[in-house]
């Protein structure tokens, strides 16, 4: 009997302490002409929660952020770009808010100052919810041009 019930508090104890990650990022790149690509990022957001914009006024949501670790090998052109947003008003905020459900697509263009291949790493912070809660979440990236 001591076995079985240290098993249950085993097995409850680990399913509890799985971290909670409703947003799979991936990322790609994408070349426009010699000098200036296109690093992709694809946000796949579990059903019934929602990743929100980089775009948030203060007193909202945290918003999400791209930071890129600047080598020297590229320059980034302003913000990445990002479409579909749904704005809806959220009470406990106060305010309307811009926000993705599904999948988003963020696409930052970088312009490149070395013809060798290089890689481009850094890492994006950004805020998850769903009815009950919120979660912030943190995504390294490593990707390559070749």
């Amino acid at each position: 009997m001591k076995t079985i019930t240290f098993l249950f508090v085993l097995i409850s104890s680990y399913s509890f302490s799985q971290t909670l990650n409703p947003v799979k990022w991936e990322t790609s790149v994408e070349k426009i002409s010699e000098k200036e690509y296109d690093v992709v990022f694809t946000a796949n957001i579990e059903s019934g929660w929602h990743l929100y914009s980089q775009y948030i006024e203060e007193g909202g949501p945290l918003p999400t952020v791209f930071k890129f670790m600047l080598n020297g090998n590229y320059t980034c052109e302003g913000k990445p770009k990002e479409e579909n947003a749904k704005e809806v008003y959220e009470d406990v905020f106060d305010m309307n808010v811009k926000y993705f459900e599904g999948k988003v697509v963020f696409k930052q263009r970088i312009k490149i100052t070395i013809t060798k291949p290089f890689k481009i790493e850094g890492d994006v912070n950004y805020m998850s919810c769903n009815n009950e809660k919120c979660l912030p979440g943190k995504f390294k990236f490593l990707t390559s041009i070749n």
